[in-house]
């Protein structure tokens, strides 16, 4: 009877991190996707399309990605860690959490509006599938822009009592998420930072 042959770890032919090139790769990958969804929205985003502008076999992507779902929420979490940049170039890196989190969350949401990436995930004619990868990648996107606050605050021993960073950030990406998608939430105006004073901050901070 011939042996069978060795059952194989699958992951064997996935990239490795450590690898010289992984991260260069990755990026070029992740930048070649969002420049698809800015130009044409995320409904257009097809593994061969990514492929030919980087140079590579179609096959090549799934070393780097499981799934399409996993591409774009790369493309989202690199689209937002950009509007935190912005954030921070607008308040400074010492920004104390709580102004952070009000003025930097009424910057981000405007910000977010109008990007074409977060934008197309919103897009009301995205299909259904599209629109539960879009509401997932969203939130996780929001992540890297409002960690820092809470860890900072958490640092400061300004938290609420029995709120921890990560309760927080997962609060916050539904409360964001919600803003986002309202008519009209998303507007950088004063009355979004008084209500996000009003309201956010009594749930997140100590008085």
């Amino acid at each position: 009877v011939p042996s069978r042959a060795p059952v194989t770890d699958q992951a064997v032919w996935k990239a490795r991190p450590a690898g010289p090139d992984y991260e260069a790769t990755r990026r070029a990958v992740v930048e070649a996707a969002e420049g698809i969804v800015r130009e044409q929205g995320v409904r257009a985003l097809r593994f061969e399309s990514v492929a030919d502008r980087v140079g590579l076999h179609r096959s090549s992507l799934y070393r780097y990605f499981d799934s399409k779902e996993e591409l774009v929420t790369a493309v989202v979490v690199h689209a937002s860690l950009r509007v935190g940049q912005t954030v921070i170039a607008r308040l400074g890196a010492d920004a104390s959490p709580r102004r952070f989190l009000v003025e930097g969350l009424t910057i981000a949401l405007a910000e977010l509006a109008s990007d074409p990436v977060h934008r197309s995930l919103l897009d009301p004619s995205a299909s259904e599938a599209m629109a539960r990868v879009g509401g997932r990648a969203l939130t996780e996107g929001i992540r890297p822009l409002v960690e820092p606050a809470f860890v900072a605050a958490a640092d400061q021993g300004i938290l609420r009592p029995g709120v921890t960073p990560d309760d927080a950030i997962r609060w916050l990406q539904i409360v964001a998420v919600g803003l986002l998608r309202a008519p009209t939430g998303a507007a950088d105006t004063p009355e979004l930072t008084r209500l996000l004073e009003l309201m956010l901050v009594p749930a997140l901070f100590e008085a």
